[in-house]
């Protein structure tokens, strides 16, 4: 496994754990908090998939391929502008 990949890995399941803990923890309380717990746990796994592709976009760059990191930029744009849609929309 690549030191890459490797650091994806860990921090993939940390995020995903603490996700889980503050969903569940959500679950358990009533009121604001639950819904900053709830609301917390589904902002983390929205943004885990972003912070995976930025890292890999720089990867990419820093290994002078230009054809996966621009593609890579392309799918954070396609992704920033569906989160500002949903941001204005709601």
């Amino acid at each position: 496994m690549t030191s890459l990949s490797s650091f994806l890995a860990k921090w993939t399941t940390t995020v995903i754990v603490l996700a889980a803990l503050a969903a569940s923890a959500g679950l358990i309380v009533h009121g604001d908090i639950a819904h900053t717990l709830n609301t917390a746990a589904l902002v983390s796994l929205g943004a885990l998939p972003m912070l995976r592709v930025i890292a890999l976009a720089v990867s990419w760059a820093r290994a002078g391929d230009r054809r996966y990191s621009a593609a890579a930029v392309m799918l954070m744009s396609l992704m920033a502008v569906g989160v500002l849609l949903v941001a204005v929309w709601r």
